[in-house]
């Protein structure tokens, strides 16, 4: 989509897709330029730009001058793709010139929109609602620093990209933690004096933030079926506040009395991955069955055993979250350490999170968890174990963390 053929929709708004759609080419051309060909995420890419209102000649254009490519030479790339079982969508690589789609008749992007104007309340800035870099100067008053309109703009492309759909949660939350710390973003401070490393902040923000989204969109679509009903969500290791509710069908209204939709600690607020779905009465059938929910209950009830303390379903998840974040402060103070030079702290830090890492693994393993490294690896700081540590690094680490000898 040009520019000028996004007019109907609020200037902010405009900005926000038109980055948008600029940051998926790019990914497409780098990975055309990566493989040689049409990769399937290039596919899955290229109709989510289509998706986005666009003709197919905006879309050949634009990778026709990206790739500074003449036509035969892309018209042999799409004759290699079509014939792919994972194409999703032949007529894009068929010439079939399906026309540009106007904003205001194209009912996805509208969707989106009125959920970014709704959740900002119409300022189309900070997506997430986060309130790092804030300082609260009493009476309800809060005030952002000059920092805060960095972060919310990193935060602000991070919810519009996965709310797209074009690139994946991960993905996105590396990119969000390298462009923050690249540019001297290290920790995000809040009012209340507490403060969070950049990957911790930004993970919790963009997930809160895209929730939130999702279920903005999932009240517009609620009016249309005309329903005042919705289904919450459920999954196991639900924190105790949020287990009590989770899985039934409620009003509205009853979502904010009953669950605390609109407040920091209840349905959709900070760190909860619930969300809540229109729910039409003697038509919808429940997702979370009673059975369901007693199983989840029960599972969650049960006590497992590790090293002489006892866990249940949301303590276990708890102490594998605690883990990934001792991880990922490791992971930081191993490349600082490296940047210093000195071998041996190097070698002493890389011994204590191989520790924690074969920690992480035999806890998840006894407590029946898949491990989620990517939580840790979303720092984007690549490998740090640096190989085998020599035995006796690990055999002389002291309580201070440094060799006590040379290795």
């Amino acid at each position: 989509m040009r520019p000028e053929e996004m007019g109907s929709l609020p200037l902010q708004v405009e900005k926000l897709f038109y980055s948008l759609q600029d940051r998926i080419m790019s990914d497409v051309v780098r990975r055309i330029k990566k493989t040689g060909e049409i990769t399937s995420t290039a596919d899955y890419q290229l109709n989510r730009i289509k998706i986005l209102g666009n003709s197919n000649a905006f879309i050949e254009d634009e990778l026709k001058r990206l790739l500074d490519a003449a036509y035969p030479e892309l018209f042999a790339l799409y004759d290699k793709v079509i014939d792919w079982e994972y194409v999703r969508n032949k007529s894009l690589y068929e010439q079939v010139n399906e026309q540009f789609i106007p904003p205001e008749e194209n009912d996805w992007l509208q969707g989106l929109s009125s959920a970014i104007v709704s959740q900002t309340e119409g300022e189309i800035k900070n997506i997430s609602q986060s309130l790092g870099f804030s300082l609260d100067y009493g009476n309800g008053k809060r005030v952002f620093t000059p920092l805060s309109e960095y972060y919310q703009q990193y935060l602000d492309r991070a919810c519009v990209d996965i709310a797209s759909g074009a690139f994946d949660y991960n993905t996105v939350l590396r990119r969000v933690v390298r462009d923050m710390t690249g540019s001297g973003i290290r920790t995000v401070d809040y009012a209340s004096g507490y403060s969070n490393r950049a990957p911790v902040a930004a993970r919790k923000a963009v997930m809160t933030g895209v929730h939130n989204l999702s279920n903005k969109i999932n009240e517009q679509l609620a009016k249309e079926l005309e329903t005042d009903d919705y289904e919450v969500t459920a999954h196991y290791g639900a924190r105790p506040t949020h287990a009590v509710w989770q899985g039934r069908v409620y009003s509205r209204r009853e979502l904010e009395s009953v669950c605390g939709l609109g407040s920091v600690t209840g349905l959709c607020g900070a760190n909860c991955t619930h969300s809540y779905l229109p729910f039409i009465r003697g038509i919808s059938t429940r997702t979370y069955t009673d059975e369901i929910l007693e199983d989840i209950r029960e599972d969650d009830a049960r006590i497992r055993k590790y090293r002489g303390k006892e866990y249940d379903g949301y303590t276990c998840r708890q102490r594998q979250r605690e883990m990934e974040t001792t991880m990922r402060a490791q992971r930081e103070r191993i490349k600082y350490l490296k940047e210093g030079g000195d071998h041996d702290a190097v070698l002493a830090a890389q011994a204590k999170y191989l520790q924690t890492l074969h920690e992480y693994k035999a806890f998840s393993k006894n407590m029946g968890l898949q491990p989620q490294m990517e939580r840790v690896y979303m720092d984007g700081l690549g490998r740090m174990s640096g190989g085998r540590i020599p035995a006796k690094a690990v055999a002389k680490l002291g309580r201070n963390g440094t060799i006590k000898s040379n290795v």
